[in-house]
């Protein structure tokens, strides 16, 4: 198991994060625009072990929308938060 697979577990509320998209793109142009980066608002627990995140609510940086999202998709922490 890399470190890239369990980096999930380490993320924060305030954590900068890159995400990969849920869509399946077949042409590889697209494959490498497959990414987006941003800012964990909320860590949501599973119900069996709520300290143990399944989903974060995060806002987009490029464009202020907030979505959320499934843990295993947060690729790397690029900036942990201040806190």
């Amino acid at each position: 198991m890399s470190s890239a697979t369990s980096e999930f577990l380490f993320v924060r509320p305030g954590d900068y994060v890159v995400i990969k998209s849920q869509g399946n793109c077949e042409d590889t142009k697209e494959k490498k625009n497959n990414y987006w980066v941003g800012q964990v608002i909320t860590c949501i627990g599973g119900a069996r072990n709520p300290n143990s995140w399944t989903l974060f609510q995060v806002a987009n940086i490029d464009n202020g929308e907030i979505t959320i999202i499934n843990a295993d998709i947060v690729e790397k922490i690029l900036k942990p938060s201040e806190t």
